[in-house]
């Protein structure tokens, strides 16, 4: 309460700054309302008067840069008015009298605005040289040291003279666009010092507030830059000799790292592209000068970007290797600016690589200049900060943006420094750079054509293809997710190809040579179609050997092919070693019918024994038994194995693993399919011993038989596999051996009426239709 006790009112100090505004600006209005009237009348010498009263508002100091900025707009749209007034010329004066008049104003900034605003007029009635004046305002301005009223001071005089300066086909008398040059930049060196000398008005506490109030006006300061790119008279040699020297000496001068951040940002937007590339040295060896608080990299990389863009769409002059004076002197900054963040050094190489490979695509060296300085760099630096997210971002595109632009995995791992580069991050950033890498193959279906490119490429991506000390627990890792990525790293066998054999052969063992260290859970999905590609390139291989495109005789053929179905026989093994028997019993038999096809009739059998032993050894499910058993017999039986001794050794092998099943059902049904190993009629071979064949069906028969629950389907299946070989003229089964089997099923289940009946009575219509049409059916009684 204050003495009268009336509670006082504390405003905030926003609310502050409202209120002064909106007083300052009703000052403004009402002034200006009495300059128009008194305009209106003829009286000029009043309306000066009432625009000086205008001008004194903008003298106070209670006003934030913001609000003043505001007041200054409001009071702007007055001086406009009278500046249009003055060119009119309905006042009847001469301008050099004006001219002297408004210098007799009682306050510096209302006689420095309007001697601004008459001088301007002064200019364009061309009834002075416009040089003269001009140098004669700026040196005037000099009257006015308060950082904000002087700011904005030499902003106006900035902005009514900008369509006044001396420029390309002026008129010379009136000066040349040196003469403009010299102003604006003189005008921008003190516009830049007030601006820098603002941060120390306000108490230290009150830093970061000022400093963002500051940043507010920082336009103030770059239209001066903006001026200058807008003069047609200044060329790039203009640029280079006169403009770019004075405007970097006062930037570096300046020593103040939020003046140095923006102008040299906006030096760099405001000119022509052309203009940087004449001058990259310059702007460089300026960036190296600044202090130790701007963000060099933002203006680097903003630098290379645009230069980037420019060289995409035009030829860079022979005598111009931009590569070369970026890389540098980035390197010079880097070394130079010790406090660096590395998430801006690693900004730097990003810009630096995309700038060579948009302007240098064919010069891959320089990418690899690039990776190479930042491994270099990144071999110093702590793990905790090359893992900051930030960080790996950037490494990860450094990483990236190579596959992106040569979209060909081989041209990036002649990149001796890609593959190192990698090492530097954990374990999961590496395998999504690894599945980068093998996405990038596929989708752009790389071949690869050499053992030493195959082996480069497995190396880097070498997280994805084995265990890694950092690597999560294997229950931690999503099932899915993994045994997507295998799918993809065993994709990758399929672009492994050549047309010379020997080299395909080394690609093959060098793929092996990694998979193999994968682990049980890698090598079910990558040695798989190791198998498969191997297989198709022996057949490949003997089919040339056959048509005479490959030259060798039947002991050399027999030597390769042995060792190639060796490699495959161990590639094999590797998954037997980890107890997948079914895959590994299939894989076997499609060796063997591979090796059959070759003509290569030991490999053959050492394969088929192969199987016989998982089988034997490593098949425990019943079902799975009689899958496996009815794979082998259908695969031996297709063979053109012409060694009789091996194959009846191999039937007979087979014969017995079907008695040694769990079920007597299984062991009748098996041993009754081994029949047919005994009769084989192919184009390729011709195998018959009917003695054997009945024995088989006899055996398979009395096995049944002595079954108390057997069912009806068995005896019908065993009844159509001798009417098959009765059939086949085979004199494997006689007449009198089917009746009795007929007469032995209707005796044995005559009550059952399910589907095997409905067999039963299919294959008995048939026997009775063939009595009709086939002599040999005659002896048959049904």
């Amino acid at each position: 309460m204050n003495s009268k006790g009336t509670v006082a009112i504390t405003l905030s100090p926003e609310e502050e700054q409202k209120k002064f505004l909106e007083e300052a600006k009703n000052n403004v209005m009402v002034q200006g309302h009495h300059m128009k009237v008194a305009l209106d009348n003829g009286k000029l010498m009043d309306a000066l008067k009432y625009t000086s009263d205008i001008i004194n508002e903008l003298r106070t100091s209670l006003l934030s840069p913001k609000s003043y900025y505001a007041l200054y707009m409001v009071a702007f749209d007055y001086l406009q008015h009278l500046n249009s007034y003055l060119f009119e010329e309905k006042h009847g004066k001469r301008m050099i009298e004006l001219y002297e008049v408004v210098q007799h104003a009682g306050n510096v900034l209302p006689r420095l605005y309007l001697l601004i605003t008459v001088g301007s007029v002064y200019i364009k009635t061309k009834q002075a040289p416009a040089k003269d004046v001009l140098k004669d305002l700026i040196e005037m301005c000099r009257g006015v040291q308060h950082p904000t009223r002087g700011l904005f001071l030499r902003y106006y005089l900035s902005e009514v003279t900008k369509d006044k300066l001396p420029d390309v086909g002026s008129d010379e008398s009136g000066g040349t666009v040196f003469d403009s040059i010299e102003f604006i930049v003189q005008n921008f060196t003190e516009m830049n010092k007030l601006w820098v000398r603002m941060q120390h008005q306000a108490p230290t506490k009150d830093k970061d507030r000022r400093e963002n109030e500051r940043l507010d006006l920082r336009v103030l300061v770059g239209k001066n830059l903006s001026r200058l790119s807008q003069l047609e008279g200044v060329d790039q040699n203009v640029y280079s000799k006169t403009v770019l020297p004075k405007v970097v000496e006062q930037i570096i001068n300046c020593k103040e790292k939020i003046a140095q951040q923006y102008l040299m940002e906006i030096l760099i937007q405001v000119f022509p592209d052309e203009f940087h590339l004449a001058t990259l040295d310059t702007i460089l060896s300026t960036c190296s000068q600044l202090q130790s608080g701007v963000d060099v990299k933002a203006i680097i990389a903003s630098l290379i970007d645009r230069l980037a863009n420019y060289a995409s769409r035009n030829t860079i002059p022979e005598n111009i290797d931009i590569f070369a004076v970026f890389f540098n002197n980035v390197k010079e900054i880097i070394q130079n600016r010790a406090n660096m963040e590395l998430q801006d050094i690693l900004g730097l190489h990003v810009s630096l690589l995309n700038l060579t490979l948009k302007c240098y695509p064919e010069k891959r060296e320089n990418a690899n200049a690039v990776l190479g300085l930042c491994q270099q760099i990144l071999t110093n630096k702590s793990k905790e900060e090359i893992n900051k997210p930030t960080c790996v971002k950037q490494i990860i595109s450094l990483l990236q943006i190579p596959l992106e632009v040569f979209k060909n995995v081989l041209a990036v791992l002649k990149l001796t420094s890609y593959q190192p580069l990698i090492q530097f991050l954990s374990y999961n950033n590496r395998k999504k750079v690894s599945l980068d890498i093998v996405n990038n193959t596929i989708k752009n279906s790389t071949i690869i054509e050499e053992p030493e490119d195959v082996n480069s490429l497995l190396e880097t991506i070498q997280t994805l293809i084995k265990d890694e000390t950092d690597q999560p627990e294997m229950d931690e890792i999503d099932k899915e997710d993994f045994q997507e990525e295998q799918n993809k790293v065993a994709s990758l066998i399929h672009l492994f190809d050549s047309e010379d054999p020997e080299k395909l052969f080394k690609i093959y063992i060098v793929a092996r040579s990694h998979f193999g260290k994968g682990g049980a859970q890698r090598i079910k999905h990558t040695l798989v179609p190791l198998v498969f590609r191997s297989l198709k390139f022996v057949t490949k291989l003997k089919k040339q050997v056959d048509d005479g495109i490959i030259s060798l005789d039947e002991n050399q053929w027999t030597l390769i092919g042995t060792k190639i179905f060796n490699f495959v026989m161990e590639t094999i093994k590797a998954l037997v070693d980890i107890k997948l028997s079914e895959l590994s019993f299939r894989l076997y038999l499609q060796a063997i019918q591979t090796a059959d096809k070759c003509n290569l009739q030991k490999i053959t059998y050492d394969f088929a024994i192969k199987a016989l032993v998982i089988f034997q050894e490593d098949i425990a499910d019943f079902k799975a038994q009689v899958n496996a058993l009815t794979l082998l017999i259908s695969t031996l039986n297709s063979l053109s194995l012409s060694d009789v001794e091996l194959y009846e050794t191999l039937a007979g092998q087979t014969i017995k693993q079907a008695t040694r099943l769990l079920t007597p059902h299984d062991q009748s049904k098996l041993i009754s399919l081994c029949s047919h190993l005994f009769w084989v009629d192919h184009d390729t071979r011709q195998y018959k011993n009917p003695d054997s064949v009945l024995q088989a069906l006899r055996r398979s028969l009395s096995i049944i038989t002595n079954q108390s629950d057997a069912g009806l389907s068995v005896f019908v299946e065993i009844l159509n596999e001798c009417i098959y070989f009765f059939d086949q003229k085979s004199d494997a089964v006689p007449p009198q051996f089917i009746s009795d089997l007929v007469e032995l099923i209707r005796t044995t289940h005559s009550k059952e009426g399910d589907s095997a009946s409905v067999y039963l009575q299919n294959t008995i219509k048939y026997i009775a239709t063939k009595k009709e049409s086939d002599k040999s059916y005659a002896e048959i009684s049904v």
